[in-house]
């Protein structure tokens, strides 16, 4: 199954975002045991090629040591083995301890935490949210945002974990539904880190069947375009060049995949701000 996703550099962006505006209570809110967080990491590791696959997020912690945050819709002994690989890699590169955390989506109340191979050994923690009634959360959300009411962080946190807790509705359905009820937050800046936050959250288990109702929102916003701004702003602090490259391949990627999804050249254009001729020449039409 093919899913819609955003750039891991684009991950990076929203979750340093992420760190900014909720420093430490997105710790208490999923009540890890870790020291402060001090900044969002690249989650993308050259060395790991498991399924073409990449971290979730990582953030560097006030103890010289990483957390390593997973979101998981579904549960399989095989994702512990990627895990550990993952986590052997950042160790390789960084020399620092690691501390990782899955998350488990609705429906999942029971996740095996470690991995035993005689001489090694692997423990990680599992957060579960099926404790959190999504439904009625949303429903309370969307009165705040109908009325034009300010949202405070724990609302906004609600937002952006929406599409993992307990609801009546399936995953996808649920991650759309918040994408267009987030639309209509007066604040442009948190509306697009809100989005952001929730398309980076819920890529991984999006379907197919949802992707074209995701692609509106992105089209009224132009939620893709922000990102690639904000990869460029990042960029003009670290290196000009860089920001280049990093802004040419997001592109390549996000056009790239929507066109695998089977969506025309005209909508991923309107989606994405990029020119029909640009589209063509990275999906490889021309």
């Amino acid at each position: 199954m093919e899913n819609i996703e955003i750039p891991h550099h684009h991950k990076d962006i929203i979750f340093k975002s992420l760190t900014e505006i909720f420093a430490n209570r997105v710790l208490d809110f999923y009540d890890i045991n870790t020291a402060p967080i001090v900044r969002a990491e690249p989650a993308n590791l050259p060395t790991i090629t498991v399924q073409e696959k990449t971290m979730d997020f990582v953030f560097y912690l006030a103890d010289d040591s990483y957390l390593h945050l997973e979101f998981q819709s579904t549960k399989s002994p095989e994702d512990l083995k990627r895990f550990l690989e993952y986590d052997v890699a950042l160790c390789r590169k960084n020399d620092k301890p690691v501390h990782t955390y899955v998350v488990y989506g609705a429906g999942i109340t029971d996740a095996n935490e470690s991995l035993n191979y005689g001489s090694i050994e692997y423990y990680t923690k599992a957060i579960y949210m099926d404790g959190y009634d999504g439904d009625q959360i949303f429903a309370d959300l969307a009165v705040k945002i109908h009325k034009g009411a300010e949202l405070d962080e724990l609302d906004q946190m609600h937002l952006a974990f929406l599409p993992l807790m307990k609801s009546t509705h399936v995953k996808s359905e649920r991650a759309v539904e918040t994408i267009e009820l987030v639309s209509g937050v007066k604040d442009e800046r948190l509306k697009t880190f809100l989005t952001g936050c929730l398309i980076a959250i819920s890529d991984n288990f999006i379907d197919p069947e949802y992707v074209q109702r995701t692609l509106e929102v992105l089209r009224m916003s132009k939620i893709l375009r922000e990102f690639e701004e904000q990869a460029i702003n990042k960029g003009r602090q670290e290196g000009i060049e860089l920001a280049r490259q990093e802004h040419i391949e997001a592109m390549k990627m996000t056009a790239k995949k929507l066109y695998l999804l089977g969506i025309s050249i005209d909508d991923i254009a309107e989606s994405t701000g990029l020119t029909k001729a640009e589209v063509q020449k990275f999906v490889g039409l021309n």
